[in-house]
């Protein structure tokens, strides 16, 4: 997707990739839209193979393009925490971000005070984490004890100075607690 960005004064086109990298997750909420069953995952080179191609995808837009053309990819699964290989897919990109920014979507339930430390080494664009409402909505569509570690995970977050932000799936149960 390509999109426009405002920037101030400017506004600045990026080449948009949302990245699920997995399938597997640490929770089992009632609206999720995953399969029950987890595809199988592609190993770590072939990820690399696919980040290549988006460089590459990079390279012919701003070559065509009579501006520059940024790159932002937002990873998620599931839950890309998940995957024992995602901090080296992060540090990876860290070490890319002349090409593009980076993102992650994520419950928030692996984030402790290390995976925050870990994750503001790396310069984030943000870590977007889902909360659904009050202590017993978010537990009911998410589980028992689910709200508690998610907040905990924000606050490690904020704490860290990671730009932050909240997603929240609006439906008939709890619009009124946005």
């Amino acid at each position: 997707m390509i999109s426009t960005m405002a920037t101030g004064k400017h506004s600045k086109k990026r080449l948009l990739l949302q990245w699920h990298i997995t399938e597997r997750c640490n929770a089992h909420c009632r609206h999720c839209y995953q399969d029950e069953h987890a595809l199988s995952e592609l190993p770590l080179t072939q990820l690399l193979s696919i980040l290549d191609q988006y460089k590459a995808l990079l390279t012919q837009w701003r070559r065509l393009s009579r501006g520059h053309i940024g790159g932002h990819i937002t990873i998620t699964g599931g839950d890309p925490f998940i995957r024992d290989d995602f901090s080296q897919l992060l540090e990876i990109f860290a070490r890319h971000q002349k090409w593009f920014t980076f993102a992650v979507l994520t419950n928030g339930l692996a984030i402790d005070d290390p995976t925050a430390r870990f994750l503001k080494s790396l310069s984030p664009q943000f870590v977007q984490v889902s909360l659904e409402g009050s202590r017993s909505t978010h537990d009911h569509l998410r589980g028992e004890g689910n709200f508690d570690q998610t907040v905990a995970a924000i606050t490690q977050l904020v704490y860290a100075g990671i730009p932050t932000l909240i997603a929240f799936t609006a439906h008939k149960g709890n619009f009124r607690e946005f």
